[in-house]
């Protein structure tokens, strides 16, 4: 008997070509990045540091001083206990710094961008199936799950969460399998004698229901409500801002169980379950107490939630960078449209007759889904730090739920009108965004291209003397040289305000000074005395950063 070939998967090589591409263009920029933000400077400084960084006064480190603290060294490999230890001084959770640790301890002494990039492109890889899956789940039709993996794998803000070496990207991770749990729960609860079977064939991409009866208590927790427990725990010890999603979530999840289904008893098993699952995690990490409720950034994003004055300035703000980073402007026309197609819908069917509302509008997986999108971008909006376009990082965990939320409206309402349409338009507008998005607006951030100059000058000079003034109010604020000071053998520090004649015989005998000095009201003061003690005549300015300027100076 002749065998038959298998036939072509052509939906998972359709996921798979959109992956390469998606990974491709995340590499792509992996490789362009050029500096790094304070803030990453400090995962490297708070997951790797041995003594502690310090800035004297008049005296000089070398470069190996200051490596120690942002690398692993040999001997304090996958050492966890100092990495959440550091983190209780902070106000963080430690997971995230434990997979960074994790990562830099297989290379010690070497401070790359490549030990970031690689914990954050385990994470898009994670989040980019775990997506993929959700969108399975939820049965769309394959053009639309193929049309939104695409424009959110390839979306500047997915690059952007990827070259930003902070905890978003891993945070991203929690909320999709926080998702993925509540819609197979509510899925498996509205097919009485089905079950969602969403832990195998997640890379196959096939949907698996099989009748195993009903759900009765035993089955809920072990199959539906530990994976919850474990997902809530790991959630909350990545990033506190995990709860702005999961508590809209399980509320909701909560009502419906209790009102639509009045299964008071699953309802019960589920509450208690999270509670349990929050209290392990709050033994584990103690600290996270004092940091979300003493802590400096949770009384301020506290106060920040419950002041309501400041709401409209705030949600208007983030709604902003939604449209200008995720949707290059054009949300501001998406979302009039998706309006008019709904005003459209309602006048064309009977809006207020039970028998025309259909199963599909009523989905509590959707609804249910699109209250929790909501919801975090709103509490994030009110708690998240006002730093210009880099606040993009507190939005960007829900920017994949965010593009499927946008998108399944547009095409429910355009494929009413004529499928034909939605399956024309979506992929086009898709491209057109994300080529908008690249070439025109340039909305991949956190590459610091212009370091580039700075770091090769630093080099080309790394024979010469390096002198840093720091202000003595912000001393920390030297990690932001801290790629441009690891080129020299050793720096000179200084306290700025400190304005005693240098005494220093390599300082006053040095044929040239390349000068690093933070912005303070005696800045002039300090490099005049500066090329004093040295015998400068010529102060050349070479480059402007964020609080510093550097200086050449010569006789």
């Amino acid at each position: 008997m002749k065998r038959r070939t298998p036939a072509f998967d052509y939906k998972l090589i359709g996921i798979l070509i959109v992956f390469a591409l998606s990974l491709a263009v995340n590499l792509y920029y992996c490789f362009q990045k050029a500096g790094f933000h304070e803030d990453e400077y400090y995962t490297y400084f708070s997951s790797n540091r041995s003594i502690g960084l310090y800035q004297p006064d008049r005296e000089w480190q070398d470069d190996l001083t200051i490596l120690t603290e942002f690398t692993v060294k040999p001997g304090e490999r996958f050492n966890y206990g100092l990495v959440k230890l550091v983190q209780s001084w902070d106000v963080h959770p430690p997971l995230y710094y434990y997979i960074f640790h994790t990562v830099c301890s297989f290379f010690p002494l070497e401070f790359t961008k490549w030990s970031g990039l690689i914990t954050n492109l385990i994470a898009f890889l994670l989040s980019f199936f775990l997506f993929n899956r959700i969108l399975q789940m939820l049965e769309l039709p394959d053009y639309l799950r193929l049309t939104i993996l695409a424009f959110w794998g390839m979306n500047p803000q997915t690059v952007s969460a990827t070259i930003f070496i902070r905890m978003y990207a891993w945070l991203t991770v929690f909320i999709l399998l926080c998702a993925m749990g509540h819609i197979a729960m509510i899925m498996r609860i509205s097919r009485e004698s089905w079950h969602v079977n969403y832990y195998t064939n997640l890379i196959s991409g096939k949907f698996d229901l099989r009748v195993i009866g009903e759900l009765n208590g035993a089955r809920f927790v072990v199959f539906y409500l530990i994976p919850i427990m474990i997902i809530n725990f790991l959630g909350f010890l990545t990033q506190y801002f995990y709860l702005f999603f999961f508590v809209p979530i399980g509320f909701c999840f909560t009502i419906w169980l209790v009102f639509w289904k009045n299964d008071l008893k699953k309802a019960a098993y589920y509450v208690i379950s999270c509670v349990i699952s929050m209290a392990f995690a709050v033994l584990y990490y103690p600290a996270s107490l004092h940091q979300l409720f003493g802590g400096y950034r949770g009384t301020e994003a506290a106060g920040s939630l419950f002041d309501l004055g400041n709401s409209f300035m705030r949600v208007s703000f983030f709604g902003g960078l939604l449209n200008d980073f995720v949707f290059s402007g054009l949300l501001l026309i998406i979302a009039p449209v998706i309006f008019i197609l709904v005003i459209v819908h309602l006048l064309r069917t009977n809006a207020f007759s039970r028998k025309n509302v259909t199963r599909d509008e009523c989905s509590p997986q959707f609804i249910i889904l699109g209250i929790a999108i909501v919801s975090y971008f709103l509490l994030a909006s009110k708690a998240g730090l006002l730093v210009g376009w880099a606040s993009n990082r507190y939005e960007m965990p829900i920017y994949a739920l965010t593009i499927m939320l946008v998108f399944v409206l547009l095409n429910k309402y355009l494929a009413k009108l004529n499928n034909n349409i939605a399956l024309a338009i979506l992929p086009l507008l898709a491209a057109v965004i994300l080529v908008k998005g690249f070439i025109f607006d340039d909305n991949v951030l956190f590459e610091y291209r212009e370091d580039i100059e700075k770091v090769s000058y630093a080099a080309a000079n790394s024979d010469k003397t390096a002198v840093v003034m720091f202000n003595p109010a912000t001393p920390y604020n030297v990690w932001r040289l801290t790629d441009e000071l690891l080129e020299y053998k050793e720096v000179f520090y200084m306290d700025e305000e400190n304005l005693q004649i240098i005494t220093d015989e390599k300082v006053k005998e040095a044929d040239k000074i390349i000068l690093y000095v933070a912005d303070d009201e005696v800045q002039d003061k300090a490099i005049e005395n500066l090329m004093l003690s040295a015998d400068m005549k010529e102060k050349t300015h070479m480059f402007s950063e964020d609080m510093w300027n550097s200086y050449e100076l010569t006789r």
